[in-house]
């Protein structure tokens, strides 16, 4: 599975609730807060996850890549958490 993945069709509204949500429902922290590009650190029970992410407002969209993950967390379960926040974010 790939390190980065590009979510499109992302507006600034999408964006605040894809942090939010993320941060509800995993403890994920964005920083710097409100910049467009940065860290996101979730901590687990078996290690952290910490990803890069760049939203890019005037393509609406944002690329995410991975920095560091626990070994038996899978790259697809990342983007498949990703992906389902996404999609709850969109249907808003």
């Amino acid at each position: 599975m790939a390190k980065s993945m590009t979510y499109h069709n992302i507006s600034s509204s999408i964006w605040e609730c894809i942090k939010a949500t993320s941060y509800s429902e995993h403890g994920t922290i964005y920083q710097p807060a409100g910049a467009p590009s940065g860290t996101a650190t979730t901590d687990t029970p078996i290690g952290q996850v910490v990803l890069t992410f760049d939203y890019e407002s005037t393509k609406e969209c944002v690329s995410y890549t991975i920095q560091k993950k626990p070994f038996i967390v899978s790259d697809s379960t990342i983007w498949n958490g990703i992906e389902e926040t996404v999609d709850h974010c969109s249907s808003l």
